[in-house]
């Protein structure tokens, strides 16, 4: 039996992309209020407006989590602005390619500081708080990961999320805390589209939003720790 997840409260991170976003006015439309965590002042303030519209606020926040030292204090402010938290839900990430012996080492760990040490330092500061709440939900937006020349820091960033996730669901699964990696083949955002791609057949943000609400749903006897979601068909166009 699903849960009505109306009247819960959530971080979003990296609400202006287009998974953020589609995940942010999901959560509007069924009652959840967010704090929107991004860069963009204008696209906060667009996505807010947006989530209002659905009957839900929507409360932007600029912040910028490849500063960790800042960290601590917006998950404070976001928790005071909501009044309490259920939800961590982190989209942001970036991507950073390049050969090992050839690489600019400071892209790569801008990569780490991004898309695997500031989730740490997020859940850090926010987990507190969502066990307070009780049967709270952590999920990280990752992707599929397989070796392939030039992608080296892509993979260890990716699996260090998941090995970090794996740990953190034994950390808190006592609470009723769910923790779930939602790890995405090519997604229609800016980052995955190419022009060797048919956009139509990726994957949509709409459907990784309605994932998302799966996790947040589901009755309290299980947890998606993992969910991998592929295009149904393939994306790669054909001369």
């Amino acid at each position: 039996m699903s849960k009505n997840i109306a009247d819960k409260k959530a971080i979003i991170v990296g609400a202006t992309g287009g998974m953020g976003r589609a995940i942010s006015t999901a959560l509007a439309n069924e009652g959840v209020t967010s704090v929107l965590l991004g860069r963009n002042d204008n696209l906060l303030s667009e996505l807010s407006e947006e989530c209002a519209k659905l009957g839900t606020p929507g409360i932007p926040l600029a912040s910028d989590i490849s500063n960790l030292s800042s960290i601590e204090s917006v998950v404070s402010k976001a928790i005071d602005l909501l009044g309490g938290l259920n939800y961590l839900i982190n989209c942001a990430g970036i991507y950073e390619g390049g050969k090992a012996q050839e690489v600019d080492l400071k892209k790569w760990d801008r990569k780490l500081d991004i898309n695997l040490r500031s989730h740490y330092y997020l859940v850090r500061y926010a987990a507190p708080e969502i066990i307070k709440q009780q049967g709270g939900a952590i999920v990280k937006i990752g992707s599929v990961a397989g070796a392939y020349s030039g992608g080296g820091m892509h993979i260890a960033s990716t699996l260090g999320q998941e090995g970090y996730m794996q740990a953190l669901f034994e950390d808190v699964r006592e609470y009723g805390t769910k923790v779930c990696t939602i790890k995405p083949g090519f997604v229609n955002t800016s980052m995955s589209r190419s022009e060797n791609l048919d956009s139509s057949l990726m994957i949509q943000s709409e459907d990784i939003a309605h994932t998302t609400l799966y996790i947040l749903t589901m009755s309290e006897t299980g947890c998606p720790t993992e969910i991998v979601v592929l295009p149904q068909r393939s994306p790669y166009k054909t001369s």
